[in-house]
């Protein structure tokens, strides 16, 4: 049995992995002190994985040659003190191996790899049999740091935790490059509150090399003198731009904010801080954020371009935007699906049913028992039909189940009879292992079913396309310790592919031609519903799949709804 599918990770929704997901992307976008926003994404990551796990974000310096500022917040602080200020080129653990390599390390045992024998004198004593590391990078490529996870168990990374680890990282990358554009930011700030302070001297000292637009101007507005960086920003030169007005340079929607800005700049306050578009020569405009102070009846300002800083925040803004309308539909689509697949088949069963009983009453002489009967039918189709309709829509609004003492065995019959006819047609030997001594069980009788029969027509569909041995289908039920009862669903078919078991039970997923992938998403939510779990497994030395799902048994004070 495939661990990742049937362990209690298993049972976390996709739904749950997405709203989680969701909320370590927001936790990056508003920012933060960084410490924070790391130490968040490594308990995301210990939250999500499929395994009891343990997260740690290791950045590194400028030039990528020592830890610094370690996040591993469920380890002892005396961890995070023995990184920080550890060399890269120490090869202590793989940390060390991803940042030289620039690739991920995997270790899967470390007890039997002899290279990382130095390790162990650290992870042996927390009990740590796998690491894995994977580098961080920033947008042009340099080295941040790593995302480091250690498991507690030899094992290899699963596809989930890879997705996980992935999109992580790629926060990760965006938490520390704003913490350092901001402390960049920051000190930039400070240096030019300090010069415009100081002497003429010691400001003109910077003038000529500064990337940044540097600018001194009167308190009207009129520019006096501007430092070479506007010729390799904007294509203007000096003698372009002294004693006329700023106005002129500005884009006419920002007009009038600036001057407000100005304003108040000239009329007593320290310091100033805007945005701002700035036309260049070729005609086109940039965005330019400025810190100004006055000094002297004259006004000290330096900008910085942020025009592509901008355009990456308006893409941003509309991948949201996109992101919030997929997030909309997908919603409106799962359960429109869902009501769709569920509602289908007693549905059929009253269009078959009424078109029995029109033949009857029109035989010569007419069959009236046997019209009686098929109404009968009909009925009972068509308020099946209305049950499922009002159990999905509770199922998704998340409000009670009607909840009673039901037999398994029962229920199960029930579900074979329903089908007999399919089963039939199709010619499918069923087999049923009822137990005698099945306890009851407290739940919902129409949900339960519907579980039951969506799982025997997916084993019907299984052996659709098997022939040269019997199309055989198992249906048993049988007591479980820890007063639990399984109910479980062999087929002969084709069986299931490896890579389709961690994916099996997701909404839209499917290995069915013309599949919706909706049945096994909602059968999970509705076995989950009644505190239990919903698994498949390949057969053992047979062709065909397995479904299995496990509830507690019922009894005064035993529901799984008390």
């Amino acid at each position: 049995m495939n661990a990742s599918a049937t362990g209690p990770g298993a049972a976390r929704s996709q739904r749950g992995r997405e709203e989680a997901t969701q909320v370590a992307l927001e936790t990056v976008a508003e920012g933060g002190p960084l410490a924070g926003v790391l130490d968040f994404l490594c308990r995301t990551m210990e939250g999500e994985s499929s395994d009891r796990v343990i997260a740690c974000i290791h950045p590194v310096n400028d030039d990528a040659t020592i830890f610094r500022d370690t996040a591993a917040p469920t380890l002892d602080r005396r961890y995070r003190e023995a990184v920080d200020g550890m060399l890269v080129s120490s090869m202590t653990g793989p940390c060390c191996l991803a940042v030289t390599t620039r690739e991920t390390v995997v270790v899967p045992d470390l007890a039997a790899d002899p290279k990382w024998i130095g390790f162990r004198k650290f992870t042996e004593p927390l009990g740590i049999r796998s690491a894995w590391s994977t580098p961080i990078f920033s947008n042009e490529g340099k080295v941040l740091g790593t995302f480091a996870h250690y498991y507690f168990e030899a094992r290899d990374p699963s596809p989930r935790d890879a997705r996980m680890v992935e999109l992580l990282t790629r926060a990760a990358a965006v938490a520390i490059e704003r913490s350092r554009a901001e402390a960049a930011l920051r000190e930039l700030n400070e240096t030019l509150e300090q010069r415009v302070e100081t002497e003429t001297r010691e400001r003109l000292r910077i003038w000529n090399v500064s990337q940044d637009l540097l600018v001194i101007a009167a308190l009207d507005g009129r520019i006096l003198s501007v430092n070479p960086a506007w010729t390799t920003t904007l294509g203007w030169s000096e003698s372009d731009l002294v004693d006329t007005s700023y106005e002129w340079l500005l884009h006419p929607d920002d007009l009038e904010r600036t001057r407000g800005e100005l304003d108040h700049l000239v009329n007593g306050h320290k310091t100033w801080r805007m945005e701002n578009r700035l036309r260049a020569r070729d005609g086109s405009y940039r965005w330019i954020s400025w810190s100004a102070a006055p000094d002297g009846g004259r006004i000290y300002s330096m900008g910085r371009d942020m025009t592509e800083h901008r355009r990456a925040q308006d893409a941003l803004s509309r991948a949201d935007a996109e992101l919030a309308r997929v997030s909309r539909f997908t919603a409106l689509s799962a359960l429109t699906a869902s009501i769709a697949h569920e509602v289908n088949q007693p549905l059929s069963g009253i269009i078959t049913n009424a078109g029995t009983c029109l033949r009857m009453l029109d035989a010569s002489p007419p069959n009236i028992d046997g019209a009686r009967d098929t109404a009968r039918r009909t009925i009972r189709d068509g308020n099946r039909a209305s049950e499922v309709i009002t159990r999905l829509r509770a199922l998704f609004s998340k409000r009670e189940f009607t909840l009673e003492s039901l037999d398994l065995n029962e229920t199960a019959r029930e579900v074979i009879a329903l089908s007999s006819n399919d089963l039939q047609r199709d010619h499918i030997i069923l087999q049923s292992e009822l137990a005698d001594d099945l306890p009851s069980v407290t739940g919902d009788r129409i949900q339960l079913q519907q579980v039951i029969l969506n799982l025997l027509r997916n084993a019907c569909d299984a052996m659709a396309g098997v022939d040269g041995r019997p199309r055989e289908l198992l249906i048993k039920t049988e007591r479980e310790q820890g007063d639990h009862v399984r109910v479980t669903i062999r087929d002969a078919g084709g069986g299931l592919p490896p890579q389709s078991l961690d994916s099996l039970f997701d909404a839209f997923y499917t290995t069915k031609t013309g599949g919706m992938g909706v049945g096994l998403f909602v059968s999970r939510s509705i076995i989950e519903r009644h505190q239990g779990r919903l698994w498949a497994e390949p057969n053992e030395g047979s062709p065909g799949a397995t479904f299995s799902f496990s509830i507690p048994r019922g009894g005064e004070g035993t529901g799984p709804f008390r």
